[in-house]
């Protein structure tokens, strides 16, 4: 065990280092020539095992730095890490209290806060709740709870020759699609509903799919919005969703998986508004909270539901009915194994507090707003959609260039170079018909000064190619 621990000291100490490139891997292919990762009938020795150990660590990007800004997580903290290393060590797994006591207790008072910044809990209610393998799963979840409600019977008679529809958004995640295949209930019956110019979910454009499913014979089963849609951090309006899905007995489930930390704002939780309304709620918290991946949960308003969704065996061998079967947490969730996910979050949520979490949201938020005025006061820089929250799509726009085919290629090409010249490590991506360069501010230790050299370089950058075009075009 030492001479582990000694490899890890030295990966914190050495192989970490601050002044690195946020990105330094080359292509795939070319990793591939320079990087042995083959395995074979003998083992090899420590030396070797060290150094894969450095090439992992150094070809990967670095997300610790504050100017990486491709993805919806970034920064390191460091409770969370050290949870996350001790989870390892002890190695429990979560389906009984036997064999995870201290994080079973963890998880439980973790649930009970969350539901607690939802509003599940309000009028004296028990709502529960398990942790689960990303935000992905707590939407099959979700999704899957719905189908519950809708049809008990699906769980052990199948479709028996309903057609199930569900509802998202045009810019929800695409984990919808992938439940909508795992449950059964075919992509075609996954309904994308437009948004208006904001991003949110348009109501009215809901009621119209809705009502056109019921002529068909169909069953509506499921409303999925959006607390901060992956391109623009879009928040969908909670009350209007609530009022259709309670219309027609649907099931209201919201995706939180990066917005949900709104809640800890007295300032920002606005966004979040009516949460309490929904059925079940997703959560992220290796996602703004910045705890290891993977971490997050599904909450449910109403008691016992998870149970009766989920549940299936295992009462022969594994689920006792002995003094701490209320402690089972196996029964709520879909898998057997589970990693004890809920020592890092707790560890981080003791360190923080609610108030340092809302800290880190508010800080962001207000970094946020001055990204937006430095991109609105450049002559070549625009913003592609509102910034609700941290998300800020914008792209380089010169005077010269209107076709939106060479601003695509254009925007693409400036986040591939700054990539590949170490970064700043940002991403593009398409809202509505227009690609754009999205940055996230995730890492409440960017300063100001960081976010106007990235914007000025996003702008350099884009001259250079352009330049460089033109003495192509003109030989």
């Amino acid at each position: 065990m030492q001479d582990q621990l000694d490899i890890l000291t030295r990966a914190v100490n050495e192989w970490m280092p601050a002044e690195r490139p946020v990105s330094q891997a080359p292509s795939a292919a070319e990793l591939e020539r320079i990087l042995d990762v083959s395995l074979g009938k003998e083992g090899a020795d420590q030396q070797s095992l060290e150094e894969a150990l450095k090439a992992y660590l150094h070809y990967n990007p670095a997300v610790y730095k504050s100017d990486f800004h491709k993805l919806l997580y970034s920064g390191q903290n460091k409770p969370a890490l050290l949870g996350d290393w001790i989870t390892s060590l002890s190695n429990a797994t979560m389906h009984t209290y036997q064999v995870g006591p201290v994080p079973t207790l963890m998880e439980l008072e973790l649930i009970r806060q969350w539901n607690a910044l939802v509003g599940f809990d309000r009028d004296g209610n028990q709502p529960e709740g398990v942790m689960v393998a990303g935000g992905s799963q707590a939407n099959l979840i979700g999704m899957m709870l719905a189908r519950h409600h809708a049809c008990p019977d699906y769980k052990t008679r199948g479709a028996g020759g309903r057609t199930l529809v569900a509802y998202v958004s045009d810019q929800a995640h695409y984990s919808g699609q992938k439940a909508a295949n795992v449950l059964g209930i075919g992509t075609d019956n996954l309904v994308a509903v437009a948004s208006d110019d904001t991003g949110r979910i348009c109501p009215v454009a809901l009621q119209r799919e809705i009502d056109s499913s019921l002529a068909k014979g169909h069953v509506p089963f499921y409303i999925g919005i959006t607390a901060g849609t992956t391109v623009t951090g879009a928040f969908d309006s909670v009350a209007d969703c609530s009022r259709i899905a309670r219309q027609h007995g649907i099931w209201l489930h919201i995706d939180g998986a990066w917005g949900a930390p709104v809640l800890f704002s007295e300032e920002h939780r606005h966004l979040l508004a009516d949460s309490h309304l929904a059925d079940s709620f997703a959560w992220d918290a290796h996602k703004m909270m910045n705890v290891p991946l993977t971490a997050a949960v599904i909450l449910v308003k109403q008691p016992g539901a998870l149970k009766s969704c989920c549940s299936g065996g295992g009462g022969e061998y594994l689920f006792h009915a002995d003094e701490n079967a209320d402690y089972n947490l196996g029964e709520r969730s879909i898998q057997c194994g589970r990693r004890a996910d809920s020592l890092k979050v707790w560890l981080s949520w003791k360190a923080m507090g609610n108030q340092g979490f809302a800290a880190k949201i508010d800080d962001l938020q207000a970094l946020k707003t001055t990204c937006v005025n430095l991109i609105e006061d450049s002559e070549s820089l625009e913003m592609l959609a509102p910034a609700a929250y941290v998300n800020v799509l914008f792209r380089y726009h010169p005077a010269q260039l209107t076709d939106e085919d060479e601003l695509r290629q254009l925007n693409i090409a400036i986040c591939k170079q700054m990539m590949n010249n170490g970064g700043p490590y940002v991403d593009y991506a398409q809202y509505k018909g227009r690609y754009g360069i999205r940055l996230i501010l995730a890492n409440d230790e960017v300063s100001e000064t960081q976010l106007s050299s990235l914007l000025a370089l996003c702008e350099q950058t884009g001259r250079e190619m352009l330049e460089l075009h033109r003495q192509v075009v003109n030989g």
